[in-house]
């Protein structure tokens, strides 16, 4: 909400209405409502289109400030005792140059200042307005779209086709998330891509921190999901079909919320400078840790168990073990890459609404038409063409699925639609059926596993999987078994500290000490 608010970005609501009078009077109950950004566009018996707004014309308004640019300057002159020193006719000149002074001013301040439908809005619906038609736009806030809709079919005399449009997002809906496997990987596949992961990433200690920092990644994601939210809301107020995927982007918003914020408080702010970062390749300069739980979500399609974690992490850690810090880090990078890919899936989702939305404002528009005449169909379906010269697939099976039963525009449609796609219709549709389905599933994933991480016991998942643990664990003494969760911790970060002082992987510095633990000393421990 925030996000939305200070931006400042609009939705563009719409009635059509099949008469004149009703159209008028929902107008006028706009503007008493304030909503300013309202206008209507009349189509006539014959064709012809008139456009009507509340408010100060600019005609009016100009005249008026003419008016008053003609009285200031007779003060001006009345005031400086000018008046007897001119004829009448030696007066109209100034006179004139007074009036249109305060009637450009007038047009200037009306523009700046009066708030109006975008010319893009109304160019929108100029060549898709039928005769005897009113279309009412009305430009508001996402918050204010209810309304808006409810003043739309708050008419008695009848009840108009309303449609809700979303602008397109104000950000990059690039993602750093890798694209899902879209199918659970087999054990021994798991461990062979955690084992070719291992021999492919290199470390450095001396490597410099590339790319935004894990806080501007939440913050962009937070964003991403909050205009989505924002965006389904206000098609399921303008009673838009929604797919699966959709509803439960939406009844699960509130999940999704506490993630974000529950890891903008766990993230510390400078966390790069404590994780070994990759020397080379695609992910140089970012956390090893990053990289491993990004191939865990993407080899799991986002179905995280606690057992797959654990295998995951020893078929890895037996060709390179990872440091103390790194496996505390990785509850976090999981959490982070399972909101990447909701954030991917959640802008796919919201895109995909829109194209449903679209499909059926065109679906009305070619119904309409072709009940009208073959004329106004072809003219609809030459804009409809030039709107959409590559179609989507999802955006194909929306529109054929609103006409499979009107013989008048279908055969015109279906016939495009194959041209454009190069495949059967019916092949077009039953794949993006599939492509549904796997999207629906890897977000119940996804949202499920965010739930399942914060159930699992990570101290007990930490010290199963830690190779710093098993080794401080194997001191012939059995000291360190025997301490109890804090001093083994203690123990832990003194590895840490010296590793990170000495300049020494952790792996050498617990390999340095076995001798004095043969001894004994429980003290050269820690």
């Amino acid at each position: 909400m925030r996000f939305w608010r200070k931006n400042g970005h609009r939705v563009l609501v719409v009635g059509i209405f099949q008469s004149l009078g009703a159209g008028r009077a929902v107008l006028q109950n706009l503007h008493r409502a304030r909503f300013r950004r309202a206008a209507a566009i009349h189509a006539s018996a014959k064709g012809r289109q008139r456009v009507e707004e509340h408010g100060i014309s600019v005609i009016a308004g100009s005249t008026a400030a003419s008016v008053l640019g003609l009285a200031l300057g007779a003060f001006i002159f009345w005031q400086h005792g000018m008046l007897a020193d001119y004829r009448p006719v030696g007066l109209v000149l100034p006179f004139a140059a007074f009036a249109l002074a305060g009637a450009i001013t007038g047009w200037i301040l009306i523009q700046l200042l009066r708030e109006h439908v975008d010319s893009e809005s109304f160019a929108r619906f100029t060549n898709t307005i039928l005769p005897n038609e009113t279309v009412v736009l009305a430009e508001v806030g996402a918050s204010e779209s209810s309304r808006v809709l409810a003043i739309l079919r708050g008419v008695e005399a009848e009840a108009p086709v309303t449609f809700g449009f979303y602008p397109p997002p104000p950000f990059s809906i690039e993602s750093t998330a890798r694209p899902l496997s879209h199918e659970l990987s087999s054990s021994q596949r798991l461990v062979e891509k955690a084992a070719s992961l291992a021999h492919a990433i290199g470390v450095s200690r001396t490597a410099k921190p590339r790319g935004p920092s894990f806080l501007h990644r939440l913050l962009e994601i937070e964003n991403a999901l909050e205009w989505a939210n924002m965006s389904l809301t206000t098609s399921a107020e303008a009673h838009h079909a929604f797919t699966l995927s959709a509803e439960w982007l939406l009844d699960n918003a509130y999940l999704i919320r506490e993630q974000v914020a529950d890891l903008r408080k766990s993230l510390p702010q400078k966390y790069y400078g404590k994780l070994p970062l990759i020397a080379s390749g695609p992910g140089a300069g970012l956390p090893r840790v990053y990289q491993v739980a990004a191939e865990m979500v993407t080899e799991t399609d986002g179905a995280l168990e606690p057992e797959i974690i654990r295998r995951f992490l020893s078929a890895f850690q037996a060709i390179t073990p990872l440091d103390i810090g790194e496996l505390w880090a990785l509850p976090l990078m999981l959490r982070l890459q399972l909101l990447e890919c909701l954030r991917t899936l959640a802008i796919q989702v919201d895109q995909q609404q829109r194209e449903s939305e679209e499909a059926d404002f065109w679906a009305n528009r070619l119904i309409a038409a072709a009940r009208h005449s073959s004329p106004r169909l072809l003219k609809i379906m030459e804009e409809l063409v030039e709107r959409y010269p590559e179609p989507t697939p999802h955006f194909a099976s929306e529109l054929v699925a609103h006409l499979y039963d009107d013989e008048g525009a279908l055969p015109v449609v279906s016939g495009w639609l194959e041209r454009s796609l190069r495949s059967p219709l019916l092949e077009v549709m039953q794949q993006e059926h599939r492509h549904q389905a796997v999207q629906q599933t890897a977000l119940t994933n996804a949202i499920n596993s965010c739930r399942r991480l914060a159930q699992i016991q990570w101290r007990e998942l930490f010290q199963s999987t830690s190779w710093a643990d098993s080794e401080l664990a194997a001191d012939p003494a059995g000291v360190y078994a025997r301490m109890d969760f804090e001093t083994r911790d203690r123990c832990r970060s003194a590895v840490e500290e010296i590793a990170r002082w000495s300049n020494c992987s952790e792996q050498k510095t617990i390999w340095r000490r076995p001798r004095r633990m043969r001894s004994h000393d429980t003290s050269a421990i820690i």
